[in-house]
């Protein structure tokens, strides 16, 4: 069994890393099916709202790791 500092640390690190992924996956289907997107005048300001949280994902996963450790290490 996990114990607390184990268990918050993965919550947080997965609650980071899902939402990196779904911002990735949609700027995925932008780029790969344009498509599936339909007409969506915002498509540039959707995606530049998506970058920003990728990179709000990363900078707190790289706090997460650089002030309490690598918990996978």
């Amino acid at each position: 069994m996990k114990n607390l500092k184990d268990s918050l640390y993965t919550a947080l690190m997965g609650e980071f890393e899902a939402k990196k992924n779904k911002a990735i996956y949609h700027m995925n289907l932008a780029f790969q099916k344009p498509v599936a997107v339909g007409e969506h005048p915002k498509i540039v300001d959707d995606c530049i709202i998506l970058v920003k949280e990728i990179a709000e994902a990363d900078e707190a996963i790289e706090a997460l790791k650089n002030y309490f450790g690598d918990m996978n290490d």
